[in-house]
């Protein structure tokens, strides 16, 4: 059973303002989500495996097959600037 300390505690740690109107308000929710906990805590889920999603997706991949590159002068015909075979940007951080 909570008490209205509890509740203030807890909106102290939530950085909550709750007005003394709304503790039994809250409280009474509090004690319906504690309630609500304790029977899914008596469930037996010792057969139930655990799961990491609710939909279990499925990833298709294509095989990794290597393919061919581009040539340096294709890979630089847009370049601004190149230098030594390398692309040349502006300085980005100060």
């Amino acid at each position: 059973m909570l008490e209205n300390k509890d509740i203030q505690k807890l909106a102290k740690l939530s950085r909550l303002e709750i007005s003394d109107v709304d503790v039994e308000s809250m409280k009474g929710h509090l004690e319906h989500m504690l309630a609500h906990l304790d029977e899914l805590r008596s469930l037996d889920l010792s057969g139930v495996e655990p799961m990491t999603s609710v939909d279990e997706p499925v990833t298709v991949l294509r095989a990794d097959v290597p393919g061919g590159c581009l040539s340096h002068e294709l890979a630089f015909r847009n370049a601004p600037r190149v230098d030594n075979d390398h692309f040349v940007i502006p300085k980005v951080i100060g």
